[in-house]
C-alpha cells in the first residue's frame, strides 16, 4: 500500500546508514541504581527526565500484588527524584481506587522536569474500574510535596489514554511558574482516535486545549517536547487519510493559545510501510529530534531525524537499529541527540546510540547494549539528555527470570567522547 506524501522542509535527500568504527567507538560507563526502593511485585513502564542542574526524575507503574506479574490491576504511580546522584525523595502520586472497586488501575506514567527541579507527572487513570481512563497530572516540588493537581482533559467523555508531558525548562515568562504541555489519545464513542493537547502557563492554569492531529482518520501514541519559548512540538502515529498506512505526524503549538506555530506535517522523509511509535525531544532553543519505528525497507527497525528551530530537517531519515522497537529520544543544547530502544533477541535487550547534527555517531555514543546486567530480560528503555549532553536512562529488568520487573536507572553517561 502506498503512503501519503505530505511534505516537510528537508535539507537532505538521502537516507543515512552507517556503523561506527572501533576507533570512533564511545562506550558508556554509567552508574546504576534500582529506582524503586521497594522490590515487592512488578514495576513497569518507566519514564525518565533530567535538567541542566543535576536533577533526574523517574516515574513508573508499581504493582505490589504478587499473584500475577502480567496483571496490572492495582498498579500505582510512583515518582523518585535524584540530585547529583543522591535520592531526594520517592512518592506515590496515585490515590488507589474508589471504595469497593476491585479492578482499578493507574497506568502509562510520564515525567518532565523544569530547571528548578520541579517535576510534572501524568498518567492514565481508572480509579472506579469501569475501563475508561482520564489523564491526571501532579506537580511536585524538590521536597517531594505535591503542589498542584488536576486533570489534563476537560471532558471525561469517552476514552483518554497514552498521555505524555513536557515541561518548559524556565517556566512561564512573567512568573517563572511551572509551565507544561500534556498530550494524549482521545477516543470518543463512535469516533476515530485523535490526539489532544493542553497547555498550562501555571501549575493549575490551563491556557488552552486543542486537537493537535487531523480530525479525519486515526491518530495514536502521541509524544510532546517543550522548549524555553513554551511552544510544544507534538508527534504521533498519523493516518489522516484513513488508508491504514501511518506516517509520523508533526505540529508545533504556541504557548499562549495552542495555535500552530509550525504547520501540521510529516516528520519522516521516507514513505512506504508503516511509521509508528513516535518520540520527540526539544532543547532550550527549540531544535528537536524525532525517533520512530519503520518497516519501509522491508525490515522493521528504529529511525531518527533532527530538525532546527524553524522546523527544517538537518538530514533525511537515519536508521538507528535494525530490529529495534519502542524508541525514546533526547537532545542537548548543541542539538546532539541520543536514541534508546529495545531489541528483540533471544532475550529482550536495551540499547542506546548517539548522533551529531550531521546524522552520524562520530564522537558520540556508539550503538551499544546498555544495561547493568545482560542476563534475562531488559526492555522498555527510555532516555533523557540534559543541555550539556549528560544522558540518563531507565528500563525494566527481569534478570532472574521470575517475570517480576524492577526499574533500573543509569546516570553518569555522556554523549560526547571527550
Amino acid at each position: 500500500m502506498m503512503k501519503k506524501t505530505l511534505a516537510i522542509t528537508a535539507l537532505a535527500a538521502t537516507t543515512l546508514t552507517f556503523t561506527a568504527t572501533t576507533a570512533d567507538a564511545h562506550i558508556a560507563t554509567p552508574t546504576w541504581v534500582t529506582a524503586n526502593s521497594v522490590a515487592i511485585g512488578d514495576q513497569d513502564a518507566p519514564s525518565v527526565a533530567t535538567n541542566r542542574n543535576g536533577y533526574v526524575a523517574v516515574a513508573w507503574e508499581d504493582d505490589r500484588d504478587t499473584d500475577n506479574a502480567t496483571d496490572n490491576v492495582h498498579s500505582e504511580i510512583f515518582l523518585r527524584v535524584f540530585h547529583n546522584g543522591t535520592s531526594l525523595y520517592e512518592v506515590k502520586l496515585s490515590a488507589g481506587g474508589s471504595s469497593g472497586v476491585t479492578n482499578w488501575r493507574h497506568l502509562h506514567p510520564d515525567v518532565g522536569l523544569d530547571d528548578k527541579g520541579n517535576a510534572v507527572v501524568v498518567w492514565q487513570d481508572d480509579p472506579d474500574g469501569n475501563g475508561f481512563y482520564n489523564i491526571p497530572y501532579r506537580v511536585v516540588n524538590t521536597a517531594g510535596t505535591v503542589t498542584a493537581t488536576g486533570n489534563a482533559n476537560t471532558s471525561a467523555d469517552g476514552q483518554q489514554i497514552n498521555p505524555r508531558v513536557a515541561v518548559d525548562p524556565d517556566g512561564a515568562p512573567t512568573s517563572a511558574a511551572v509551565a507544561f504541555t500534556v498530550v494524549w489519545e482521545d477516543i470518543q464513542t463512535g469516533a476515530q482516535a485523535m490526539v489532544k493537547a493542553a497547555g498550562y502557563t501555571g501549575p493549575t492554569t490551563r491556557a488552552w486545549e486543542v486537537t493537535a492531529s487531523q480530525t479525519t482518520g486515526q491518530h495514536h501514541n502521541p509524544d510532546v517536547a517543550v522548549s524555553a519559548s513554551g511552544d510544544a512540538v507534538v508527534v504521533w502515529d498519523e493516518d489522516g487519510d484513513a488508508n491504514a498506512a501511518y506516517n509520523i505526524g508533526l505540529i508545533r503549538l504556541g504557548r499562549t493559545n495552542g495555535a500552530a506555530t509550525l504547520s501540521r506535517r510529516i516528520a519522516n522523509f521516507n514513505g512506504g510501510g508503516q511509521q509508528t511509535h513516535a518520540a520527540v525531544a526539544a532543547n532550550f532553543n527549540g531544535d528537536f529530534a524525532v525517533a520512530w519505528e519503520s518497516d519501509h525497507t522491508g525490515t522493521a527497525g528504529v529511525w531518527t531525524r533532527s530538525f532546527d528551530s524553524t522546523g527544517a530537517a538537518r538530514y533525511a531519515d537515519v536508521e538507528v537499529a535494525v530490529g529495534g522497537e519502542a524508541p525514546s529520544v533526547g537532545i542537548d543544547d548543541q542539538s546532539q541527540s541520543v536514541v534508546g530502544w529495545t531489541i528483540q533477541a533471544a532475550d529482550l535487550d536495551v540499547w542506546v546510540r548517539g548522533f551529531g547534527t550531521d546524522g552520524t555517531d562520530t564522537g558520540r555514543l556508539s550503538s551499544q547494549q546498555l544495561s547493568s546486567v545482560t542476563a534475562g530480560r531488559q526492555e522498555q528503555m527510555t532516555v533523557a539528555v540534559s543541555p550539556y549532553a549528560e544522558v540518563a536512562v531507565a528500563y525494566t529488568d527481569d534478570n532472574d527470570g521470575n517475570t517480576y520487573d524492577q526499574v533500573v536507572l543509569g546516570t553518569g553517561i555522556s554523549n560526547n567522547s571527550w
